[in-house]
């Protein structure tokens, strides 16, 4: 989700596009579940958020994925800091403030620091990062970092299995980081998957939406088991087989615009969701009118926060972020050439 090292033009931009639509889905989601767990749900909201659940989430940690390699290009020191400039910090800074303007003393419970409340995302992927660099080594081969997938996940079916962390940050933290590695695994495939034939795909949507339907009674094909996760991979396939060919447009350049924006939208709009509901709930509207406001409200809400980004950047960026990695890259290319003379002589 944070903004990265530029790719060549056409995959990046639909790698936006595709971010984009992911976090807007997120919006819609909670602008539905919001009223939803406090009574006032509209059940064909509902339906179509958990028709779109098996894909949602995992799509957007596999993209953070194939980010990973042209990441652990930089030097360590680069890397660590880019990671807390532009996930720890803004986790940390809207996690205090939702916690202390919103949540009302959510800072104050130490379930709510090990949990991450809404923004468990950021808490995960941090973590993802920071194994990823300590797997170095294996990025460089597909095949290894496949495996590694395959054992996180495994890992996430022991620990459901034996406790009771189903939506603990540690469960989701092992099922969406077997996306975040399967995703790294990909990154240099992925333009090959992009010529694959139409056939093949056709018949992928159609399972995707066979099992998605079926997720609608058994929330085992839905997230977080051994039925969901084959139901998100045939999912990802098919959106990263589509994306490629969206045409050009407003709505495409729009949903890149939001998908480069994507960290903004995502740790704002669900405090906005939050004090929406409880205006609304004051005057007392309507459940589908409630619901349609939150949703509404939240997306134009969290796109004014992205407009406003360069007047209040510190909320999403570390200050001095630039300056500090500009001085590592220097020392490092300092340390570079001291190496060399050192060689040389």
């Amino acid at each position: 989700m944070p903004s990265t090292p530029a790719h060549p033009a056409p995959r990046m931009q639909w790698m936006d596009l595709l971010r984009g639509v992911a976090v807007l889905l997120v919006v819609v989601l909670h602008g539905s579940d919001i009223p939803r767990a406090n009574g006032l749900g509209v059940d064909e909201w509902a339906q179509l958020n958990l028709y779109l659940e098996p894909f949602r989430m995992p799509l957007l940690m596999f993209l953070s994925g194939t980010l990973l390699p042209r990441s652990l290009v930089k030097p360590p020191a680069l890397y660590l800091w880019g990671k807390f400039a532009s996930i720890v910090w803004p986790l940390m800074i809207w996690l205090v403030g939702f916690g202390v303007l919103i949540y009302h003393g959510g800072p104050g419970r130490l379930e709510y620091w090990l949990t991450g409340d809404y923004l468990w995302f950021l808490m995960a992927l941090t973590i993802c990062y920071l194994v990823g660099m300590l797997l170095k080594p294996a990025v460089p081969r597909p095949g290894l970092l496949s495996g590694i997938a395959v054992v996180v996940f495994l890992l996430m079916l022991v620990t459901r299995h034996f406790t009771e962390l189903e939506n603990s940050l540690v469960s989701r933290t092992l099922y969406y980081g077997a996306f975040f590695f399967l995703g790294a695994a990909c990154a240099r495939m992925l333009l090959r998957w992009a010529t694959a034939p139409w056939l093949l795909i056709a018949a992928l949507a159609v399972l995707m939406a066979l099992l998605a339907d079926h997720g609608l009674e058994d929330r085992e094909f839905r997230a977080g088991s051994l039925y969901a996760a084959p139901t998100a991979m045939i999912g990802i396939a098919v959106i990263l087989w589509v994306a490629p060919r969206i045409p050009a447009g407003r709505i495409n350049s729009f949903m890149q615009w939001t998908g480069r924006n994507s960290l903004v939208v995502y740790v704002s709009h669900f405090p906005i969701i939050i004090l929406i509901h409880r205006g609304l709930s004051e005057i007392g509207v309507d459940p589908v009118l409630h619901v349609a406001g939150c949703t509404i409200g939240g997306l134009l809400m969290s796109l004014l926060a992205v407009w406003l980004r360069p007047w209040t950047r510190w909320l999403y960026t570390a200050p001095g972020d630039r300056h500090v990695a500009s001085r590592l890259a220097a020392r490092n290319q300092e340390s570079g050439r001291g190496s060399d003379r050192m060689r040389m002589s």
